[in-house]
């Protein structure tokens, strides 16, 4: 029988989006380490992932790291992998400088940079932006979540890119943004590096249509590997907490 090993989403599966991992889950996930093979997937850089881990996860030799989409691959805090796949950042440059002002549902608020792109593996579209002094408040992104689960603003910009270019995905990428990546070149190709040598176990907080983790559950399933879906950190930590007594 083949071990397992546990494929884990960042943001909102391990950590709230965008802050540092908490005291309980970080021991939990050491602890969890020293039982299982355990690789975190994120569309976020190496950098993010600097900020949001201390060093004894960060340098954890059973612990791999799947940055920008799953194409950078970091072990023992050193980059091993590159898939040098890039994102046609051309192409839709201007498509997203004007998808706000076209789009039927407008934000009350504005930031002095009302959106921002991030081009290398993928495009993060963020729609508040990030105001030069920093990243938006927690109340800002919690005002514009419960915001766009009423209208919709997202959803109307994913529906309407989606068909006019198939050979990408288009997905809900955090509380605030869209995530585009050409399909081939998200988290969904790390489980090739897995499966012939492993079980596959998949933590995600967005496995649902159109969320960004929902390419990678659907390839864990078909090469027979199982999902669960959680809700946040707290679920995520009290699962590997029975995982590791059983």
């Amino acid at each position: 029988m083949k071990p397992k090993v546990f494929l884990s989403d960042n943001d909102g599966t391990l950590t709230v989006a965008r802050k540092p991992i908490r005291g309980e889950m970080a021991e939990t996930l050491i602890e969890f380490a020293k039982y299982f093979k355990f690789a975190i997937t994120t569309g976020s850089p190496w950098k993010d992932m600097v900020e949001q881990m201390p060093p004894e996860i960060l340098n954890n030799p059973n612990i791999d790291y799947w940055c920008c989409m799953g194409n950078i691959l970091y072990q023992n805090g050193k980059e091993v992998y590159n898939s040098h796949n890039t994102i046609d950042f051309d192409k839709f440059s201007p498509i997203l400088q004007d998808i706000l002002k076209n789009c039927p549902h407008q934000y009350k608020k504005s930031f002095p940079r009302h959106h921002e792109i991030n081009a290398n593996c993928a495009i993060n579209f963020t729609m508040l932006g990030r105001p030069e002094v920093g990243e938006p408040s927690m109340e800002d992104r919690n005002e514009y979540v419960s915001w766009d689960a009423d209208i919709g603003q997202r959803k109307w910009i994913i529906d309407y890119l989606a068909p006019q270019h198939p050979e990408y995905n288009f997905t809900y990428g955090g509380q605030i943004s869209v995530d585009i990546v050409k399909k081939g070149c998200d988290k969904a190709q790390v489980v090739n590096y897995y499966k012939d040598k492993y079980n596959i176990v998949y933590f995600g907080d967005r496995i649902y249509k159109r969320g960004n983790d929902n390419a990678i559950a659907h390839e864990v399933v078909d090469c027979g590997g199982s999902i669960y879906s959680v809700s946040g950190p707290a679920e995520t930590m009290h699962i590997m907490q029975r995982l590791i007594q059983e």
